[in-house]
């Protein structure tokens, strides 16, 4: 039997890391996730990963409010791989904008998150890697 090479693809898993998003960084997680949507919107349904990425979308819209709705803020919500993904790639599209508009009270907590999300992102990478 061949391996195959690349990454497989499966059911989403949780993501192995937890990760605390006080009331203010879950607004700003949903800001990008916002304009994260925006840009995904303008591609068209037959370019690879657009669904599946706009399904992770739905699902994130749908965790992100949850968790600014409950009362419970001490209640972990877990995120796969792909939703960390997409909320990195989210959270630096809403800092480069906020560059461009002098959004200077957003800078450094989107700063902050760039850099947490940027470390969970390259903590699961190598243990791919390895495993």
């Amino acid at each position: 039997m061949s391996k195959k090479k690349g990454r497989r693809h499966s059911s989403p898993q949780p993501y192995p890391a937890n990760v605390y998003v006080p009331l203010p960084t879950a607004r700003l997680l949903q800001e990008g996730l916002r304009t994260f949507e925006r840009l995904l919107w303008q591609k068209p349904d037959n370019v690879p990963n657009v669904p599946f990425a706009k399904e992770v979308v739905s699902r994130l819209k749908t965790k992100l409010e949850d968790m600014l709705q409950r009362e419970e803020w001490e209640k972990e919500t877990p995120f796969d791989y792909n939703e960390i993904q997409i909320l990195y790639a989210g959270i630096h599209i809403y800092l480069l904008n906020a560059l461009i508009s002098r959004q200077d009270e957003v800078l450094l907590p989107c700063l902050a998150l760039c850099r947490q999300f940027g470390q969970l992102v390259e903590d699961v990478d190598v243990k791919q890697v390895k495993g």
